[in-house]
């Protein structure tokens, strides 16, 4: 049996793709903005995440003429936050924009032709001594976060309505292993997914989340998500265009996967072909788990993979970086995608995985071990 996230919506009595079109409008009508692509253009119709980090080899970090990023002189996470244009100057940004660096511009969350962002603040409130934290991804209603506690052998799911300034709530049962949390609404029964290991397997599963700290409806996903025998886990999910993107180890080797879930006859999954930007390179997507985040429109995939340079050899003994790439109507990659220097770790063993954005687009939050050697999470707004 098929999956088709369109058969959630069924049940309150919308056409097969209507829900994914009414949060998709609903969205735009909050936040517009110029919509990204991998060519560096726009269009007037814009989506609230939509977006590229410019063109296939100078998108993302670039960021225009008056200050892109530039990193720190020594190869530490950035220092001043990319500034590498004019002094900042201060402005009165409203919602859902951010102050342009070294102008006095206030530039829309929806607009990536800029992808830049400030100086990132660690979540000290949600941190535990010699313990990670890792995926977040954010709630019902901002700020709050669901992440993950515990290394990958005791992963359990928390939650956090204010995670600048309180701790998280189990959401894992007892001698449960469970990872990826992905909070989306919009669907009948469902609002939570994630992973849990199931025996010899990590498996897919949805569930309804009740605040603060109640999990009902808990079920696997049906075939093809969940492929017997093998592992499916870290899941990302568009409601705008009913794509959905997972890792698994069907073929063999670990896989990022995608399937266009909201039609009528489903596709088989298939292998979304990544490639991520190194110098002038252009090399393949690899590692055992790209930690996939999409937008709710299905322009934008975030990811990690492990950090390359040039001639695509391994770099950094094999630290993980950060990078994003524009996605077309059908769910793939439109372009390169392009690493978030601003926020990578560079000329050492650190790692940041696990990106997503905030509802509005204006902050990113990201798991890094670049301080202690645990994973720690962090937030950063665009700059």
């Amino acid at each position: 049996m098929r999956f088709r996230l369109s058969e959630l919506a069924r049940r309150a009595k919308l056409p097969p793709i209507g829900l994914g079109t009414l949060l998709f409008l609903a969205w735009l009508s909050g936040c517009g903005g110029k919509e990204f692509k991998a060519d560096g253009g726009s269009s007037s119709a814009g989506s609230a995440t939509s977006g590229n980090a410019g063109t296939a080899s100078d998108a993302g970090e670039g960021g225009n003429a008056e200050g892109g990023s530039s990193g720190s002189a020594n190869g530490g996470r950035g220092g001043s936050a990319g500034s590498a244009g004019k002094p900042a100057t201060g402005c009165d940004c409203g919602a859902g924009t951010y102050c342009q660096d070294g102008t006095g511009d206030c530039i829309s969350c929806s607009n990536f032709a800029r992808f830049t962002f400030k100086a990132p603040q660690k979540l000290t409130s949600l941190g535990q001594a010699a313990v990670s934290e890792r995926f977040p991804r954010v709630g019902a209603e901002s700020p709050s976060l669901f992440y993950v506690l515990g290394d990958a052998d005791n992963a359990k799911i928390q939650y956090a309505a204010a995670p600048v300034s309180s701790t998280g709530i189990a959401l894992s049962a007892t001698g449960r292993v469970e990872s990826g949390p992905l909070f989306v609404t919009g669907f009948a029964d469902q609002n939570l997914f994630f992973d849990r290991r199931d025996g010899d397997n990590r498996k897919l599963r949805k569930a309804k989340w009740l605040a603060p700290a109640r999990i009902t409806g808990d079920v696997p996903f049906d075939e093809p998500l969940n492929a017997p025998g093998f592992d499916d886990y870290s899941i990302a999910i568009s409601p705008g265009t009913g794509h959905v993107y997972w890792m698994s180890t069907r073929n063999g080797e670990a896989e990022l996967i995608w399937q266009a879930t909201s039609l009528e006859a489903p596709p088989d999954p298939e292998v979304l072909d990544l490639k991520v930007k190194a110098g002038k390179s252009e090399c393949p997507r690899t590692g055992d788990d790209a930690t996939p985040w999409v937008n709710v429109a299905g322009t934008l995939l975030l990811f990690r993979n492990p950090s390359v340079a040039e001639g695509c050899a391994e770099n950094d003994s094999g630290a993980f970086d950060l990078f994003a790439v524009s996605l077309d109507a059908d769910g793939r990659a439109k372009g390169t995608a392009v690493p978030l220097t601003s926020l990578n770790n560079t000329g050492g063993s650190a790692s940041e995985t696990d990106p997503s954005l905030s509802s509005d687009a204006c902050t990113i939050y990201f798991a890094s071990n670049s301080e202690t050697g645990d994973y720690d999470l962090y937030k950063a707004q665009r700059n």
